[in-house]
């Protein structure tokens, strides 16, 4: 087990650190799972946010929620991050990347039961979706993270914030609430905010596809998106809060146009991972991704038409990085997406 050996892990609850015996007074627990539940108190709760009264919520607050007995989808998810957490640190340790896979299932399966059914503790809910949320951001990959389960869960936190926030901000997660929006400064001037994607809402006739920003939803979309992607960049100098600021505010009328395949859409994306290549030099495991790599597969399927707008994503991107390839997979990827978004 990272960090710890198993023979700690094994040792009566009096040798473990003091939140992991609090927690296994819930009931029996088998190895695998107390080497997790330590794990994750000992290591992976300090890797979910950068402010250190958000980590020691995480390590202590959110566990015992957790082990309230309507909440053990709240307890999967945490095994399930801790899992996964594990794995990244020793890839051959096969058996916790199966645990994350079976702890996910459940603790999604858990938590639609618990909504269907009218039992959910608001706290529980809001750390289970935001642990999903990472669990889904660190095993997909970019192109698809807007399918539809990494998006509505993304949503679902936003929407969770504002239905039940009298009771979050009157409960003991509020010192997470209170640091969860970003403090936005002036982005240093040699690293400027691109000024290309200006020139993707441009009504010039010699704009390509003109005609798709006569509609006033469409072309309110992308400058939402627009907006609310040069607020990630100014953020991502300070926290991790723009790896989901942006997927978290976008509009949903933004990816859908995303899942169509829309040239606009895939370029405004393309930024998103440029900015996500910065954050990932020193940002969580979670976000860690080929982010130049992903940049060029969005980008390797538009004509030429849209070179203008692709100056600074190239000076942003190694040469191996090029858009040189084409990659099916993410056209049939775009088909997919775009007829579970038109499903009734």
């Amino acid at each position: 087990m990272p960090g710890a050996s198993t023979h700690a892990v094994t040792s009566s609850p009096g040798n473990l650190p003091s939140t992991v015996s609090n927690w296994t007074t819930a009931g029996p627990l088998d190895v695998l799972t107390l080497e997790l539940i330590h794990h994750f108190a000992t290591t992976t709760s300090h890797t979910l946010s950068f402010d250190s009264f958000t980590a020691n919520a995480w390590k202590t607050v959110v566990p015992k929620l957790a082990f309230a007995p309507e909440n053990r989808f709240l307890l999967y998810a945490i095994l399930a991050v801790s899992a996964l957490h594990a794995y990244y640190t020793d890839p051959t340790a096969d058996r916790y990347a199966a645990a994350a896979s079976t702890y996910h299932w459940q603790a999604k399966t858990g938590l639609h039961r618990a909504r269907v059914d009218g039992r959910e503790d608001a706290g529980a809910v809001f750390s289970t979706l935001a642990l999903l949320a990472k669990y889904q951001f660190a095993t997909s990959s970019v192109v698809s993270l807007s399918a539809s389960e990494w998006n509505i869960t993304m949503h679902n936190i936003t929407c969770e914030v504002a239905r039940v926030c009298p009771q979050l901000r009157e409960g003991v997660l509020r010192p997470m609430l209170d640091v969860m929006a970003p403090t936005i400064v002036s982005t240093p001037q040699e690293e400027s905010f691109s000024s290309s994607l200006s020139t993707l809402l441009s009504t010039a006739h010699s704009s390509p596809d003109i005609e798709e920003l006569h509609d006033v939803s469409v072309y309110a979309a992308y400058k939402e998106s627009i907006r609310i992607l040069e607020m990630s960049w100014k953020a991502s100098y300070q926290s991790w809060s723009a790896s989901v600021l942006w997927w978290a505010m976008a509009p949903n009328r933004f990816f859908r146009l995303l899942a169509e395949g829309k040239p606009r859409a895939l370029i405004i994306l393309a930024h998103y991972c440029v900015m996500m290549k910065r954050v990932a030099q020193d940002g969580p495991w979670w976000a860690r991704k080929q982010w130049g790599i992903e940049a060029g597969r969005i980008l390797s399927g538009l004509d030429q038409r849209w070179t203008p707008s692709l100056g600074w994503l190239s000076s942003q991107l190694d040469e191996d990085q090029a858009f040189d390839f084409v990659d099916n997979d993410f056209m049939n990827w775009l088909s997919e997406v775009a007829s579970l978004l038109n499903a009734p």
